[in-house]
């Protein structure tokens, strides 16, 4: 997989320090965000903007662990974030975001001492972890467990209802994934869901069939969380119901061109196949 247009090769060394340090600690992970999302462009040969900041989920038991990841990575040159509590700057000033689930949040939500943000929620990531990554061999020889474009997906929709004012780019995210997705994984709807495709005298929207793929992807991912489940649901929903007043729907409209009954037949897509 050729990952040039994204510098792997100058993040190699992070990634060095990254796995030794996890591994170091018995720490498992996963990559989310947008390189994650480039990962998968990139394996499609699809257009991306690049990005500037690497985020990783990572399984820790308690702050003390997390301290300990932070800590052991300050010695190798990293310094601390004055404005996140979740991230970290490599010696060449690129922003990692560590954000830790399972076992130390509190009503799904983790809280530290310090400057900035210094909360965050992690509803979907266990899920994630569980059910909604792949082994990616990386250029760099790293073979790291990558976030699929659903279970991005799932991220993003509960990432902008935690801090819709300060989120607007992940509606952007979500439909850019829902355009590219048919490319990326044709083999998979082909051969998965083909009752998406209805009779010959139907229409073929190829954006709404990846959007209900998507969709179902992400309801596997989700089935033994039933408040997730509902919350996703109620997303959704909420945004439908206000259509051309909705932020995040205005934001998928000036992202992809679309008008907004096509965003609106893309979201009520998911809602359906969510609820199904």
């Amino acid at each position: 997989m050729n990952l040039e247009s994204i510098k792997q090769g100058e993040l190699k060394e992070i990634f060095d320090a990254l796995e030794d340090t996890f591994k170091e600690n018995a720490i498992d992970f996963y990559m989310i965000g947008a390189i994650a999302r480039n990962i998968w462009y990139a394996k499609g040969d699809e257009k991306f903007r690049t990005t500037k900041d690497v985020d990783f989920a990572v399984m820790i038991g308690s702050k003390e662990d997390y301290k300990k990841v932070r800590d052991d990575l300050i010695k190798k040159g990293y310094t601390e974030s004055a404005t996140n509590a979740f991230v970290i700057i490599s010696p060449t000033g690129l922003q990692i975001d560590l954000l830790p689930f399972g076992g130390i949040e509190i009503d799904e939500e983790i809280k530290f001492e310090g400057q900035g943000l210094t909360s965050i929620k992690v509803n979907g990531f266990q899920e994630v972890y569980s059910m909604g990554t792949e082994d990616v061999i990386l250029d760099t020889g790293h073979q790291f467990k990558i976030a699929t474009l659903p279970a991005i997906v799932l991220l993003k929709f509960i990432a902008y209802d935690d801090r819709p004012e300060l989120r607007f780019k992940d509606a952007r995210d979500i439909i850019n994934i829902v355009d590219h997705y048919f490319n990326l994984q044709s083999d998979l709807i082909y051969n998965h869901h083909a009752d998406l495709f209805g009779g010959e005298d139907q229409d073929i929207n190829l954006e709404v069939i990846s959007a209900a793929v998507i969709a179902r992807e992400i309801k596997k991912m989700i089935k033994d969380n039933e408040k997730l489940h509902l919350r996703l649901k109620g997303i959704i929903s909420g945004q439908l119901k206000q259509m051309e007043k909705s932020a995040l729907i205005r934001n998928m409209v000036n992202e992809s061109g679309k008008d907004v009954e096509n965003v609106a037949a893309i979201l009520d897509a998911m809602l359906k196949n969510l609820t199904d």
